[in-house]
């Protein structure tokens, strides 16, 4: 049976990203099914999983895998160790105390008023965001103090502070030999995007980072918990995320922003700075932010949704069309190096192959979700995105394990519109 080499790359867009956490738990149960003898008896491959990418909620998606993947001290990482840790990071990041479906409520109150054109935003966000971070913490400390045992209103710090998020979900970040997995090229390549804004520099941290792989115009960076919170740093929302060790061109701390202004998520990175054996043969996108609409945005929240849709695809459109056109070249050269392995354009693509991609999407009854849903973490609905996604991921395995035909291959569809 043969075994492809497979890269899954994470779409950002908020909540939504639940979807994509189904879809992974539902590829990582398939491989733990085929270690124990339970693959499909009818499935001709199988697929090895050698990188993950992702930006904003794709990053924390691809990144909880990647951290339940890898070796902590004297424990090594498993399958179900990622599923398991994938699971706590959306069980954490929902809704679970009463003052979360309060700030939940009001928040989606605030983003459907935009849906009508009602855009009520402050024009200083970072300090706004400050001095919210700083009243939760307060309130969360009396309420604590004065009902350690009950729930008051409590809002937890896991559930507006990223940092947070990460130390719970991936406490053990520290035991991570981080320097020995970037000279072994140990595990899936992780890639998380970002930009920087002072410097403008698309950045991708990435888990086989080397100082010496850093360019003038396209940074690279370690893995950290800095890293993650980074790509997905809404201007809007959130200030721009510090990194330690990270600069910008004048030399200032760096500054960094959602990586949806850069790659979302990264793939290109996946074809470069590797041995062909080591790159993947085919690329599965997990793709949250429709390309396509049933009919005109009109209102200004609306059109502010589109445009931040067609933004998030933009980048990721261009790379996937960048590899489409190498493998056109490829296809135009193979005949080329039937009649001479030696020809100058030959050797000079030797360490390309085509790369076959496939996009995971949801299902069209459910892609026009709104703004005001990227923003819902009420845990009914991260759970209904959730099982959606896994579906999803049910329904293009067997077409994909069995080769069939009626699985489509981008950038002619999706991959189960046939």
């Amino acid at each position: 049976m043969e075994t492809r080499r497979v890269a899954i790359a994470c779409q950002g867009g908020g909540i939504h990203g639940a979807f994509t956490c189904g879809v992974l738990d539902a590829l990582l149960q398939a491989k733990e099914d085929e270690a124990v003898g339970k693959a499909a008896a009818d499935a001709r491959r199988s697929f090895e999983i050698v990188g993950l990418s992702g930006t904003s909620a794709g990053a924390l998606n691809a990144f909880s895998v990647w951290y339940g993947l890898m070796a902590k001290g004297n424990r090594t990482g498993s399958l179900s160790e990622a599923r398991r840790v994938l699971k706590q990071l959306w069980d954490t990041f929902q809704v679970q105390k009463l003052g979360e479906y309060g700030m939940n409520w009001f928040g989606q109150q605030i983003y459907k008023l935009a849906e009508m054109g009602l855009m009520l935003k402050q024009p200083y966000p970072a300090q706004s965001h400050e001095m919210l971070m700083a009243s939760l913490k307060q309130w969360s400390g009396v309420e604590e103090m004065l009902a350690p045992h009950a729930d008051f209103g409590e809002i937890r710090p896991e559930f507006y502070d990223f940092m947070a998020l990460l130390e719970t979900c991936a406490p053990e970040f520290g035991e991570l030999d981080l320097a020995r997995i970037a000279e072994q090229k140990t595990g899936p390549r992780l890639l998380l995007g970002a930009v920087e804004i002072i410097s403008g520099a698309f950045t991708a941290f990435d888990s086989w980072f080397r100082p010496a792989m850093e360019g003038r115009r396209e940074r690279r960076g370690p893995i950290s918990r800095e890293a993650v919170a980074a790509s997905g740093t809404l201007p809007d929302l959130r200030p721009a995320q510090r990194i330690p060790g990270m600069f910008a061109d004048d030399q200032r701390e760096g500054r960094y922003w959602d990586g949806v202004f850069s790659q979302n998520p990264p793939v290109r990175q996946f074809l470069a700075d590797s041995e062909r054996n080591r790159k993947p043969q085919e690329i599965w996108v997990i793709r949250i932010n429709p390309q396509k609409r049933s009919e005109e945005p009109r209102t200004l929240g609306m059109i502010e949704d589109r445009r931040n849709e067609l933004s998030g695809n933009l980048s990721l459109n261009q790379e996937l069309y960048f590899i489409e056109k190498i493998n056109q070249w490829l296809a135009r050269l193979a005949p080329i190096a039937q009649a001479d392995p030696e020809h100058p354009a030959v050797r000079l693509f030797a360490d390309y192959q085509p790369v076959t991609i496939y996009m995971i999407t949801m299902d069209k009854s459910k892609a026009e979700l709104g703004v005001a849903s990227k923003f819902d973490r009420q845990p009914e609905f991260v759970h209904a995105l959730r099982e959606h996604g896994a579906l999803r991921a049910r329904e293009f395995l067997p077409l994909w394990l069995t080769e069939s035909p009626r699985l489509v291959a981008w950038p002619h569809g999706d991959a189960l519109d046939g």
